[in-house]
């Protein structure tokens, strides 16, 4: 399927200057999952609230990327968490954008910072060899606390990275309540990952409820749905923890391939409705939030 990944970062007061006009940053990849190189500013359409906008700069996102990686480290992953994942997410470390820096999550019976932000890329791998699969699957709880780390770093480029199973899961907020925490505060976008390999022992046909306690199908889909659609993130789910590969390099080529837009528009606009448009066969684009 093809995708493209549109992240529309709030920006600071700096960033807005003159106040006439406003950046986007976009990253956009073609339908073998790979990154749009060499965009022009005659490609580019941004219709804001259905009027055309002059684009008057389009350059490649240079500011460097902080990423938060959260990696399921439950019991339910069993010997697939060595076999699978822990060579995949060390690749996924080693493609991130030149000069990134990165924390690392793990979810075993409760959200844990195993590595802080670093540009050290070997750290991780040595990290994940350190740990053994056990206890629940705290991902949703991690995506709160791992969302919150990144304030500080809101005026940068980030992002939150999911790579879970749908192993035993238990969270202390109820499903709004959590996409709600994780976009609070900051601007991440948000790149899932999420296999299927283990079901949830609640009944996935009425599973999860609003309150706290067990995670259910229902609280993954509705979480990652809306954290994915409403930062214009990527949501892959592969069957089983062996097809992480290819969903793992989608992020990393959408990550990979961002711009900077800057286009000029009207000041004192109350709610804006962005839209944009590449004029290349075969991109979709998928809005996140709008800046203000």
């Amino acid at each position: 399927m093809a995708l493209a990944l549109l992240a529309l970062t709030l920006q600071s007061p700096g960033d807005l200057a003159p106040a006439d006009t406003r950046s986007l940053t976009v990253s956009i990849t073609d339908e073998k999952g790979g990154p749009v190189t060499g965009l022009r500013t005659d490609e580019i359409v941004v219709l804001e609230n259905g009027v055309a906008r002059e684009v008057s700069r389009v350059e490649p996102e240079t500011r460097p990327l902080t990423a938060a990686i959260i990696v399921d480290t439950s019991e339910s992953l069993g010997s697939s968490f060595r076999l699978n994942v822990l060579d995949e997410v060390v690749r996924l470390v080693g493609r991130l954008p030149e000069g990134s820096r990165y924390a690392l999550w793990t979810t075993g019976d409760r959200p844990t910072k195993v590595v802080d932000f670093t540009e050290d890329r070997a750290v991780a791998g040595r990290a994940l060899k350190r740990i053994a699969p056990r206890g629940g699957n705290t991902v949703l709880d991690a995506v709160v606390e791992a969302a919150e780390d990144l304030e500080e770093h809101e005026a940068e480029r980030t992002a939150v990275i999911v790579i879970t199973g749908r192993g035993l899961g238990f969270a202390n907020y109820d499903r709004t309540h959590i996409v709600d925490r994780a976009l609070r505060r900051g601007h991440p976008t948000f790149l899932v990952v999420d296999f299927q390999e283990r079901a949830s022992p609640v009944d996935p046909g009425a599973g999860g409820s609003d309150v706290t306690g067990s995670v259910g199908q229902i609280d993954y889909d509705y979480v990652f749905g809306q954290l994915t659609d409403r930062t214009g993130g990527v949501r892959e789910t592969p069957l089983s923890s062996m097809g992480l590969g290819k969903p793992l390099e989608k992020i990393s080529a959408a990550l990979s391939g961002q711009y900077r837009i800057t286009y000029s528009t009207l000041p004192d606009i109350g709610d804006r409705k962005i839209e944009v448009k590449v004029a290349r066969p075969g991109v979709k684009v998928s809005l996140g939030r709008s800046p203000r």
